[in-house]
Formats: C-alpha cells, structure tokens, sequence
C-alpha cells in the first residue's frame, strides 16, 4: 500500500488551515515548492478559496490557475512561468521578486498587488487591472500590457524593453524616477532638445540602441551633436531615463505608443520651463 502523508496550506496572516491534501511519499520528500505546487494544483481542482494563503516559493510553473481566488495570497518568489492566471484574482497578493515569465495574466485583477522586482517578461497582461500596483523594478521586457489598467501603478526603475502599451491607462502612475532622470539628461543637452523631440514625433527613437539613425535617448543626442554616444559623459544603461526610453522602439509615436506620448509631454514640458527661466527639477 502506497505510503500517504497530509500536506497543509497555511492562511499567511493566521495560520489556520485553508485547505488540506493527501501527498504521496514520492512527493513528500520533494522541496517545500513542489509540494506547495502540488497541493496548490489539488486545491483548484475542487475550485477552493486560495484568498490568503501562504504560498511563497511554490513551485507552480505551467500551472491552470484560471479564475483562481488569489488575492492577499503570498506568492513571493514563486515560480508561475508559463502559468496559466487568466482572470485570476490577484488583488493585494504578494508576487514580489515572483518568476511570471510568459505567464498569461490577461483580464487578471492585480489592482494593489506587490510586483517589485517580479520577472514578467513577456508575459500576457493584456486587458489586466493594475491599478495602484507595485511594479518597481519589475522585468516587463516584452510583455503585452495592452488595455491593461496601470492607474497610479508605481513603475519607477521598471524595464519596459519592447513592451506593449497600446491602449493603456497609465494615467498618475508613478514615474518619477524616469521623469527626473530625463529632465536631469535634457539639462545636460539643451540645444538639443528641439532635435530630440522632433525625432520622437517622426518615430526615430529605439530605445535598446546607442548608434543608428534610430536610438536611445543617449544615443540620439549624441548624434545631433556630431559626437560618440560615450564622449557624452552620461549615457548610462541602467539609469531611469535610459530603462524608460527601452518602451520607445522605432516606429513608435506619440500617437501608437502610450510611452511615446508621455515622452512627448515631458519633453514639451522641459521645453516651456525652460523659456519660462525655470530651472526643472531633475533626479
């Protein structure tokens, strides 16, 4: 007779027992991840209530959470590649430093959800709520957040390398950090300025690239002023200004690209403080 044990989830804020299941002893002796994915994957199966739960570092890589009840769950450095969260509710769940990479979110409520330092490149965030969620230093490279709601998200230091924004909302989320440090380049390339800007409208910016008639911030500087993108003194790959131009790719203007627009408006912006003999505020 096969040898069975009872593995618990844990509600993360009380410890009471949310939902309990009969393991094997092949998979009890796995890692704590495993037998939290597997547990994980019981407790769908029966459509249980996962609201709170402790599920940190489970292992649940290609896992078919679809309309899953998640939220204020703690789901920090869990492993959700290629997951299936469609429609999940993940309000005010924990997936801080949580490995999304190719996870499909779209129409997933993440609204108020912790997502700093979480890897979702390429992952599908299309139609998703991210209102008022933590996205700081978030890996969104390639990710599809088109019509996704980002009101108030915090994305500062976030990498939106080729990511798409079509139809986004990113109405009053907080992109200081990004903002600043692009004022604090345009203060250092004033006469350059009215350049950048028109080459923005035209859709010859790409922001993963120094050289080329289509660069980055740095790089198209650079090559107004006749000069090496290095000889700037300034150019720097992983400054905020530089990680937000990583949303620009060619083609992309103000009026396809939501990161585009919201360029343009901090660029006419420094612009008009400029003539007004203000100063910007810069990083």
């Amino acid at each position: 007779m096969t040898e069975v044990t009872k593995f618990q989830i844990l509600n993360r804020f009380s410890g009471s027992i949310i939902f309990e299941c009969e393991i094997s002893a092949e998979v009890a002796i796995l890692g704590i991840g495993a037998r939290l994915g597997f547990a994980v994957k019981k407790a769908i199966e029966v459509s249980a209530n996962l609201s709170r739960a402790n599920l940190s570092r489970a292992d649940l890589s290609r896992a078919d959470l679809s309309d899953a009840n998640l939220s204020r769950a703690d789901l920090s450095r869990a492993n959700l590649s290629d997951a299936n969260l469609s429609r999940a509710d993940l309000s005010r769940a924990d997936l801080s430093r949580a490995d999304l990479r190719s996870a499909n979110l779209s129409r997933a409520d993440l609204s108020d959800a912790n997502l700093s330092d979480a890897n979702l490149s390429r992952a599908d965030l299309s139609d998703a709520n991210l209102s008022r969620a933590n996205l700081s230093r978030a890996d969104l490279s390639r990710a599809n957040l088109s019509r996704a709601d980002l009101s108030d998200a915090n994305l500062s230091d976030a990498n939106l390398s080729r990511a798409d924004l079509r139809s986004a909302d990113l109405r009053s989320a907080d992109l200081r950090s990004a903002k600043n440090d692009v004022f604090d380049i345009l203060l250092r390339a004033i006469p350059e300025v009215p350049a950048l800007l028109d080459a923005l409208r035209a859709g010859k910016i790409d922001g993963s690239v120094y050289e080329g008639d289509c660069a980055c911030l740095c790089g198209t500087i650079a090559n107004v002023r006749g000069i090496n993108y290095r000889a700037l003194g300034f150019a720097d790959s992983y400054r905020p200004a530089e990680r937000w131009f990583l949303g620009i790719k060619k083609g992309d203007t103000p009026e396809n690209s939501s990161v585009a627009k919201i360029t343009e408006g901090w660029i006419v912006e420094f612009q008009q403080l400029i003539a007004a003999g203000t100063v910007p505020a810069s990083a």
